[in-house]
């Protein structure tokens, strides 16, 4: 009962900080697909161009989203690996 609740908590601790380490650092994506979005836009400010940019932008959002997601993954197995690897080593008597 106590490994179990120990267990959990420590999935928690983890996973809250891989999710905020992964957001806090900004993705760029670079797309040449936005970025003739966005110089059609400013050579020709239109709403069809508007629209044009706007599905662009949302598409930069979620490829942004899923590497953020892909990182927490990423970053949830280091920091429960390398937790684990510390809870193994010998300790030393004081």
């Amino acid at each position: 009962m106590k490994f179990d609740r120990r267990l959990r908590l420590r999935a928690a601790v983890s996973a809250v900080l891989a999710i905020l380490l992964s957001f806090l650092v900004p993705v760029f994506v670079n797309r040449p697909d936005f970025t003739r979005a966005v110089h059609e836009y400013t050579r020709n400010p239109t709403a069809e161009n508007e629209a044009i940019m706007e599905r662009e932008r949302s598409e930069n959002r979620r490829i942004a989203w899923i590497t953020h997601l892909e990182a927490a993954g990423v970053l949830f197995v280091l920091i429960n690996l390398g937790w684990s690897v510390v809870v193994r080593l010998p300790r030393k008597k004081r």
